[in-house]
């Protein structure tokens, strides 16, 4: 079921599942995700609540894999990963888009590129939602991270789990690419989670490191909370339906196994009072409240579900950062992070050495902590653009291309590479349900480039890419164009290449959108509308995709969730209107 192995001893899997489900429970999280591992340390931290989560991928977050920040090479289109697919991209010439999602507790914290970025001020700003200003979450961000790098105490925090720390390895094309950008009039910033200044510069992306290795959501929150003896984990189960009693408030969530072919359905009960957790992120949330009757009636009525609260915000502003890549081979030999990690058509030890002694080298790299953010045009507010520089020649010009093909290639040439990523995009898509059945993926409809700005920002990343990549400032390192090739020249023709190869950034939002309007699927305390006893609390409530990488806003979001959750009188109200709160009719809008 579910294309997961089959279970050796069904009988004694049953067994152990009607044993979790004998007593009822506080808190039932769905999803061991980056937000579902914040939260069972959370709520469980002083002993009193007890509390279940129930994770569809694998227990094994200490793979090696996994703790090596670049065995990111291993784990795209692996057991770890999810493997959506978009379907025919209209915008992108009817292209199905590979969106890599984790599977294993920690989720994508445990197979992304690391990043430590917040976006900026302004992005939570522009929620407009009481509780939620930069003012508000400023404090949230600080109070969870660990930063090891020293920078100002005034926007980061120490002595929190999720830590910051600088790559222990530098290419030698990556510092020669930070002097170029400079060069090139790019600016500096030495720190992009610093609010007092824009974003825009050259400069080391900080990333989610523990002493060289991955700090994922399960290494640094849900580790510690497995010993607790009031909290239950259990991978390989599938969240099939939250159910609702006739006050349409939750009252148990029925889930079954993935490889049992008996299908046998399972009901962890709630607590009076309990709460169900929806952590699944911005495709398997919506999906979820679909299946179990919360999402557009129409929709729900079509697959044969009885719906429980008509929200037809549920699925929609699906939101991700577009990529398009500019690529360069060098004649310089030897040089490539991807040609270092190759001997003789192998593995070349030596890096695994160092990293398994010392946890120092290019093995403690994802391949893409250096860049910048920039403004395509000087008159736009913020940076539309971030470039992520790799030291490495891409094997094709859809750039997640490397990351699965690089453990089928032996032998790769020597490059570099410019990701171009369009970080506040416009374009908006949308997740359905293809079957009532959460075994079975859902529709996503990606929506990229639907918006022509996105493709401008993009087109425009190409265009400093090759700027950038043609510098005389590369010296002995100056290479040939790859991607996009001397034959694509014109606006019509990059057009047509970015088309043909946009990619994921792997940054998934927006489809379960925090609110106090019609559109809205959670309010600002991240209560489900129309229902009791659910919240959503992942990247899936986030309704304006923030310029940075995902990770570090989702631990931020579960922090707010389950301070809520332990403090109502601190939740902003869901009642109220934002209008309300701009004009002042009321005066204090965090009050309980």
């Amino acid at each position: 079921m579910g294309g997961a192995p089959a279970i050796k001893n069904i009988n004694r899997a049953h067994a152990i599942e009607s044993k979790v489900t004998s007593e009822p429970f506080d808190y039932i999280i769905a999803g061991g995700g980056l937000a579902g591992c914040v939260l069972a340390e959370r709520l469980t931290a002083d002993g009193t609540k007890r509390v279940l989560m129930l994770e569809a991928g694998r227990p094994d977050y200490t793979n090696t894999f996994i703790r090596i920040p670049a065995g990111i090479l291993r784990l795209f289109r692996s057991v770890y990963d999810w493997q959506h697919e978009t379907g025919g991209e209209k915008a992108c010439n009817g292209r199905n888009i590979f969106l890599q999602r984790g599977k294993v507790l920690g989720g994508s914290s445990c197979t992304n590129v690391l990043l430590h970025h917040r976006g900026s001020a302004q992005d939570y700003d522009d929620w407009n939602m009481p509780g939620w200003s930069s003012a508000d979450v400023l404090p949230v961000f600080k109070r969870s991270q660990n930063d090891k790098t020293g920078r100002s105490s005034k926007f980061h925090g120490k002595g929190g789990e999720w830590t910051m720390d600088e790559v222990r390895y530098q290419n030698p094309l990556s510092k020669k690419f930070l002097d170029i950008g400079e060069a090139a009039g790019l600016g500096k910033n030495d720190d992009f989670n610093d609010w007092s200044k824009g974003q825009e510069g050259v400069g080391r992306f900080q990333v989610s490191e523990q002493n060289g290795e991955r700090c994922s959501g399960a290494t640094a929150f849900l580790r510690k909370a497995l010993r607790r003896k009031n909290l239950v984990v259990r991978t390989g189960t599938m969240v099939r339906k939250v159910n609702f009693d006739n006050a349409k408030t939750t009252s148990s969530v029925s889930y079954d196994l993935m490889g049992d072919d008996t299908c046998k359905k399972f009901n962890a009960k709630l607590k009076k009072n309990g709460e169900v957790l929806l952590c699944g992120g911005a495709i398997a949330s919506p999906q979820l409240l679909m299946c179990s009757g919360v999402g557009p009636a129409d929709h729900l009525n079509s697959h044969g579900i009885s719906v429980v609260s008509d929200l037809p915000g549920v699925g929609e502003n699906l939101q991700d950062h577009p990529a398009a890549v500019v690529s360069y081979s060098t004649p310089k030999k030897g040089v490539s992070v991807t040609s270092k990690l190759r001997l003789f058509g192998g593995t070349n030890p030596f890096p695994v050495l160092q990293w398994a002694l010392f946890k120092t080298g290019l093995l403690t790299s994802t391949g893409c902590d250096h860049g910048a953010f920039v403004k395509t045009d000087p008159s736009l507010p913020q940076a539309d653009l971030q470039v992520r520089f790799l030291a490495a020649k891409a094997l094709g010009p859809d750039g997640m291309t490397t990351f699965t093909q690089f453990r089928n290639t032996k032998k790769l040439q020597d490059g570099y590479s410019f990701q171009g990523i369009a970080i506040r995009p416009k374009s908006r898509g949308r997740v359905r349900l293809a079957s009532s059945n959460t075994h079975v993926k859902p529709l996503i409809d990606g929506g990229y480039l639907s918006n022509p700005e996105d493709l401008a920002t993009l087109r425009n990343g190409i265009k400093l890419g090759r700027q950038l990549g043609q510098r005389a400032e590369w010296g002995v390192y100056k290479g040939t164009e790859v991607y996009p090739g001397n034959n694509v020249q014109t606006d019509e023709e990059i057009d047509e290449y970015i088309k043909n190869s946009v990619h994921t950034a792997n940054a998934l939002t927006g489809t379960c959108k925090i609110g106090t309007g019609p559109d809205s699927v959670v309010g600002p305390d991240l209560r489900v509308r129309g229902v009791g006893g659910l919240r959503v609390i992942d990247s899936s409530i986030i309704p304006f995709i923030p310029g940075g990488q995902t990770g570090t806003p989702t631990v931020m979001i579960a922090e707010q969730g389950a301070t809520f959750i332990k403090n109502p009188a601190q939740a902003p109200k869901s009642d109220i209107l934002v209008s309300e709160v701009i004009s002042g009719s009321i005066s204090d809008p965090v009050a309980a």
